[in-house]
């Protein structure tokens, strides 16, 4: 799969607390949303499209965590 993905980013402000945190947007779109279909047709564990990304987020994140530990 190609490594083009759409992100959009955009910050936040908690109007209580003054914090800002960064939102991220994630068009499933082309490659990817065929890619997502796909992996939601062949494993019932995965009901939507964000359980797909939320997983796959979960697992490289993890990966580039080991990366931190050699």
């Amino acid at each position: 799969m190609k490594k083009t993905i759409s992100i959009m980013t955009e910050e936040f402000e908690n109007e209580q607390t003054g914090e800002k945190v960064e939102g991220v947007t994630i068009m499933v779109d082309g490659m990817l949303k065929e890619f997502v279909n796909i992996v939601k047709s062949k494993d019932s564990k995965y009901q939507t499209t964000v359980d797909v990304i939320q997983d796959a987020l979960m697992k490289g994140l993890e990966d580039i965590k080991k990366d931190f530990s050699k």
